[in-house]
């Protein structure tokens, strides 16, 4: 089970309007310039904008926690669970998750863009059609090998992180410490899956998210989530790239 911690409702508010603030500042910013500039290929534009968005949203997640649990006194390790005894058994443990993960994860996405291109069809006065997600079609139109490295150490590296830190680190505990043990659960991970902004990869994610906090649960270890977390992005973003060589 996982151990209690140590969270104030009222500093992770904090800390999530800290959060949303810097989210808004960042977008506002990144509009004000292309505004101004208004230079810059469309591709340019949107891995401008993208790396912008990261920034603010995952490079602040990471600043905003730090400065919590130094509020709170308490490291990172104790946090989070990183320094267990059963540390070597949580990764192994992930890395069989992240087996399983995959491909139920891939047959949900297929399955929610057929069903939303369906109702597209059906009643076109919605707009449901699946839209690929930002990153995938800053990949598609970037041919610089120095954005695409930064766009995949953001997928599998910095993403998995933050997100795990604030989603399940964070957010799940507090709500389950507060009495609302399926609240945490099923509330934190359809959070997490809105806040990729895409229709299509809400069934999956949402299913991701579950999986990932169900797993911090058995481990007491963030290492294990973070790491299906980034073998899950790190997989899809491997595909992603292959399908963009050229048959020869």
């Amino acid at each position: 089970m996982l151990s209690a911690k140590p969270w104030k409702p009222l500093s992770v508010v904090r800390l999530l309007l800290l959060l949303f603030f810097c989210l808004c500042t960042g977008a506002l910013a990144g509009g004000v310039i292309r505004h101004f500039t208004g230079s810059g290929s469309a591709g340019e534009t949107s891995l401008f904008s993208l790396i912008l968005s990261i920034l603010s949203f995952h490079g602040a997640a990471l600043v905003l926690i730090s400065l919590f649990l130094r509020e709170e006194h308490i490291g990172w390790s104790d946090a989070f669970g990183f320094s267990t005894p059963e540390r070597g058994h949580a990764l192994l443990m992930s890395l069989l998750v992240a087996c399983i993960v995959l491909p139920i994860g891939w047959l949900l996405q297929s399955a929610s863009a057929e069903a939303l291109n369906t109702l597209a069809d059906n009643f076109s006065r919605f707009n449901l059609r699946a839209e690929e997600q930002q990153i995938v079609q800053v990949l598609k139109t970037t041919t610089s090998w120095s954005y695409r490295i930064c766009l995949g150490i953001t997928a599998i590296l910095l993403a998995p992180a933050a997100e795990e830190l604030l989603f399940r680190g964070i957010l799940y505990p507090t709500v389950k410490q507060s009495g609302y043990p399926r609240l945490a659960l099923w509330g934190t991970s359809m959070v997490f899956a809105l806040i990729h902004l895409n229709l299509a990869t809400f069934l999956p994610l949402t299913f991701l998210a579950v999986v990932l906090t169900l797993l911090y649960e058995r481990t007491n270890n963030l290492l294990a989530p973070i790491t299906v977390h980034s073998l899950f992005n790190a997989a899809n973003f491997g595909l992603l790239y292959l399908q963009q060589i050229p048959a020869k």
